[in-house]
């Protein structure tokens, strides 16, 4: 069947696909433009399930930010090239924005949202079932999203360079905005948090009891060989030391380490002449 460009062109326009897939679509649609949109559809789904176990190791992280309020989301996939597809940056903006808008919640993951409609009225999961299945062709999902408000004090949004890591910071205090050093500091502790994966919490009232028990005992054996009067020292010294890698607060500054981060938070609010509280943090990565 002789199917003209132009039917070609259009159905490429509205699916997103190869042109000779296009025109593969037709012809056994007879033409009609319809039928071909709703067989592809049917094989997309075919599709979906031919790719939905395969191994996602890359990914984007995409953000939106607008007043004292951010959002951030990772959008996983199978290679660096899907990441770099317009289709998936596309995606994931709009996604970050209707999470920005409308997310149940401050934090969750791709479960949580997949009902969330997007900017053209399908849901999250819809989206993604049609990148998938007939425009990406490879294993997709939403992971780890946040989304931050404040009414008394400023929210930072940091990105890291790749693209891959992002980071919330919230900031407690009046005008805090206005504040050129206390916007620097919320860029320089979301390149804190970025750096430091294993953080467990903000201060040490925020690690769980039971992780610490754990980390002591595992020190108490560590120290087993040393004099029993000892023990209970060196054990103390190495879970203190530990407590300052995965507590935010008592890390050491990334631009000095001579300075832990509540510190420089203090020189900071020092210099702008107003009291700032780091309140809370966020880290989501894609991949990294």
């Amino acid at each position: 069947m002789d199917i003209p460009a132009k039917l070609v062109y259009e159905l490429k326009k509205r699916t997103d696909l190869p042109m000779m897939k296009c025109k593969k679509a037709l012809v056994d649609a007879n033409g009609d433009i319809d039928i071909a949109i709703e067989n592809l559809r049917k094989e997309g789904t075919k599709t979906i399930g031919k790719l939905k176990d395969r191994e996602m190791k890359e990914g984007l992280v995409f953000t939106h930010q607008a007043g004292d309020a951010a959002a951030a989301v990772a959008v996983l996939c199978e290679t660096d090239f899907v990441a770099r597809n317009a289709a998936f940056q596309e995606f994931g903006n709009d996604l970050a924005k209707q999470i920005f808008d409308h997310a149940p919640e401050d934090r969750g993951d791709g479960a949580s949202i997949a009902q969330l409609k997007m900017s053209d009225g399908r849901t999250v999961q819809e989206q993604l079932d049609e990148l998938v299945g007939s425009k990406i062709r490879e294993n997709m999902k939403v992971g780890e999203f946040v989304c931050f408000r404040t009414a008394d004090g400023m929210v930072s949004t940091y990105v890291h360079h790749n693209a891959k890591i992002a980071c919330l910071v919230e900031l407690k205090g009046d005008g805090l905005a206005g504040h050129d050093a206390v916007k620097q500091l919320g860029t320089e502790l979301g390149m804190q948090i970025a750096f430091h994966s294993q953080l467990e919490g903000l201060t040490r009232d925020d690690i769980d009891a039971a992780w610490i028990a754990k980390e002591r005992e595992i020190f108490v054996a560590q120290a087993a060989e040393m004099p029993e009067d000892k023990r209970e020292k060196i054990a103390e010294g190495k879970l203190n030391k530990r407590l300052k890698e995965v507590v935010l607060l008592d890390q050491p500054f990334i631009r000095n380490d001579k300075e832990s981060v509540q510190q420089h938070v203090d020189a900071v609010a020092k210099e702008a002449g107003t009291p700032v509280a780091v309140s809370r943090f966020a880290r989501i990565s894609a991949g990294a």
